[in-house]
């Protein structure tokens, strides 16, 4: 009994000091789009040269407003339907968005999309 609670006891506190440590860290989750990128994809969403009509867009200020676009079902009954990447990206622009503390501008130089690379 001895032997297992030389064990445990360090087991332990590594599983406390690890809760500890995400508690305290940022918020973080890959991003399945715009190359994991959150700013260009909190602010600009699908990339529209993959996705030229998305049922959804970002609005100011970026930190979990959107637009629903009137050409999808809903709101319109008569809309295309909702694509895969329309429902996936629109999931994870609710789950991760909202959790910028605020909305920031961009300060590189060129367009975000296209730093470092086009994504």
């Amino acid at each position: 009994m001895k032997r297992n609670i030389k064990f445990i006891i360090p087991l332990s506190l590594l599983v406390l000091f690890d809760l500890g440590a995400q508690s305290t860290s940022g918020y973080y989750q890959p991003l399945y789009y715009r190359m994991d990128d959150p700013f260009v994809f909190c602010t600009q969403g699908q990339d529209v040269r993959k996705n030229p009509m998305p049922c959804w867009k970002p609005m100011p200020p970026f930190t979990g407003a959107f637009m629903l676009m009137p050409y999808c079902r809903p709101p319109n009954p008569y809309g295309k339907d909702w694509t895969q990447d329309d429902t996936l990206s629109f999931a994870q622009y609710k789950a991760v968005c909202p959790k910028a503390i605020e909305s920031g501008r961009w300060e590189g130089g060129g367009r975000p999309e296209n730093t470092p690379i086009r994504h």
